[in-house]
């Protein structure tokens, strides 16, 4: 049979055998108004008085938002924020917006006006957070946490702590939003590294997985250090449409933000299947290797032992900053040992250990356009000239009759294996 898949910005449909398994997450409905559902969201809030009672008698506030690659409506999080924040005697001259680039670049004029609006990004005082400038982080003491916390120093200062973001699956936090835009967001570069490797970084994939989760756990005891007063967040569908808002205290809130999320990602499968076809859900989740690996992590959860993974990706933009890791070892298990040693780098080592779990335990099989047989072989991935052929190679190797999974949007899924 025929399935349409998502490719960069267009679809390929690729011929599946019959009787193959089809999954789309649940898609919930859209909101009509989306700075409509935030006000609705903070007149309700979950945990916590309103922000304006919340707000009241403080000197100053710090609102912390997502950076240019984690697509979230800042500006109409902003406005009922400032909205509430003016009801209780905070002007917009006292508020300072810090971005939560982590160890990202940072953002652009033109990038931050195109996140927040012109009129804010020309009205506020907005901030890049720079993780290795240490002028700007300050040390916290996070108990029973024992890896160096600082952070930045507007934000632990500030008498208001505000965070906002967007609650999705996450191969190490379990979810994102909530905490996460604390730590690692507006983290120092050190502290970053430390609680992406071992043993705060879960082994396996962690997508929909917090309580008992280190890596959530010192983001989560951080965040109580530092004294969050508030966090607004949204949950989205596959589309990138906002579904539903959250607003209140730093864990009820983002708990229940969770709740909703898991409606519509946490997908039951009564079974593994021996090969599982995933892409990313297309442009810009398969802009390139580094983006597209996080479909490979949802495949590892719901293929069976030495089943075949493969992923179909435009890779317009080629690998990513992790090629040389695994360019240069000499199998995939070497890369898992590196990391074990080294742990998180600049050069995105984090990503290579994450391609190299999967290598080592499945044969991968990639289609994508953007990047060579040479570069994708010296990686250790099995290449195909086109998605059709990494489909056929799939099924062949598995052998036999294989039961075949394919997850056309295989980023918004977090599957679970539920017994009949």
């Amino acid at each position: 049979m025929n399935v349409k898949l998502p490719y960069g910005r267009t679809t390929v449909e690729v011929k599946v055998p019959d009787g193959a398994t089809i999954t789309h997450p649940r898609e919930l409905p859209r909101v009509g108004d989306v700075g409509a559902e935030i006000r609705r969201a903070m007149a309700a809030p979950i945990g916590s008085p309103p922000l304006r009672e919340v707000a009241a008698g403080r000197r100053d506030a710090v609102v912390v938002i997502n950076d240019i690659t984690r697509p979230a409506p800042s500006r109409e999080m902003l406005a009922a924020i400032l909205e509430e924040l003016r009801s209780a005697g905070i002007p917009e001259s006292a508020v300072t917006v810090i971005i939560a680039t982590g160890n990202h670049r940072p953002n652009t004029p033109d990038e931050i006006a195109r996140m927040i609006g012109d009129d804010f990004a020309q009205r506020l005082r907005v901030i890049n957070h720079a993780c290795e400038d240490d002028g700007a982080l300050t040390r916290v003491a996070a108990p029973g946490v024992d890896i160096p916390i600082r952070i930045n120093a507007h934000v632990a200062r500030a008498s208001l702590k505000i965070l906002t973001g967007l609650i999705a699956p996450h191969q190490a936090a379990g979810f994102s939003g909530g905490r996460k835009s604390l730590t690692p967001g507006v983290a120092a570069l050190e502290t970053i590294a430390k609680q992406h490797s071992f043993p705060i970084r879960p082994y396996d994939p962690a997508m929909g997985w917090m309580k008992g989760n280190p890596f959530h756990e010192v983001a989560i005891t951080v965040a109580r250090t530092v004294g969050i007063d508030f966090i607004v967040n949204v949950v989205k569908n596959c589309r990138g449409e906002v579904v539903h808002a959250v607003a209140g205290h730093v864990e009820a809130a983002h708990e229940a933000g969770v709740a909703v999320c898991e409606q519509s990602w946490v997908t039951p499968f009564p079974r593994q299947y021996d090969v599982v076809i995933v892409t990313p859900g297309g442009f810009p989740r398969d802009i390139d290797l580094h983006q597209a690996q996080k479909a490979m992590s949802t495949a590892e959860l719901v293929v069976a032992d030495g089943g075949v993974i493969v992923l179909i990706a435009e890779c317009a933009d080629g690998i990513g900053k992790f090629a040389a890791w695994l360019k240069g070892a000499k199998s995939p298990q070497d890369v898992i040992e590196r990391f074990q040693r080294e742990g998180f780098t600049r050069e995105h080592s984090s990503k290579a250990f994450m391609c190299a779990r999967a290598l080592a335990k499945h044969p991968v099989v990639v289609a994508c356009s953007g990047i060579s047989r040479q570069d994708m072989e010296a990686m250790f991935f099995r290449y195909a000239p086109s998605p059709q052929e990494a489909v056929d190679r799939g099924v062949v190797l598995a052998g036999g009759n294989p039961r075949v999974l394919v997850l056309p949007y295989a980023v918004d899924c977090v599957p679970k294996i539920v017994a009949p």
